[in-house]
């Protein structure tokens, strides 16, 4: 699994990194704050007060035209006192947000395995080779398939 300082690395050298953490970001704004280009709740969650605005208008445009000046991704990277990046004061969030993509990946294969397995063990009950071994080689085909990806 990625760790914080990946996400910040990531971030400080790809730039189509920082346009989808904005993205990212905005999704977790709520609809009014979206709407207002502004942080109305405090719920930790989207962006910050100071970066809504600017925040949002960037997201949109990013989903609009597909790219990012290099002075708006700069803005992102500029540094504050203490050395940090602008973007990456996010990364914690960032980082929630890559976790609850591998749980629904992970659920979405564990799912997919346990359909395979079910239907393979209705099949086990069979004499047919027919029926066994096509079943048996998808769960195989399966397995492959989720060790390959890690």
């Amino acid at each position: 699994m990625i760790t914080k300082s990946e996400i910040v690395k990531l971030l400080a050298t790809n730039d189509k990194a920082v346009a989808r953490a904005l993205v990212c970001l905005n999704a977790r704004q709520t609809d009014t704050e979206q709407r207002s280009e502004a942080t109305i709740v405090h719920n930790g969650r989207g962006f910050r007060p100071c970066h809504a605005r600017m925040g949002t208008s960037m997201a949109t445009y990013y989903l609009k035209f597909n790219r990012l000046s290099l002075k708006q991704i700069a803005y992102w990277r500029a540094r504050d006192k203490t050395g940090a990046m602008r973007i990456g004061i996010y990364a914690g969030q960032l980082l929630e947000v890559a976790e609850e993509k591998a749980a629904r990946k992970n659920k979405a294969q564990d799912d997919e395995r346990a359909r395979l397995e079910y239907e393979l063990g209705m099949v086990i009950d069979s004499d047919d080779p027919a029926l066994v071994t096509p079943a048996k080689d998808a769960l195989d085909d399966f397995i492959t398939k989720c060790r390959a990806k890690g």
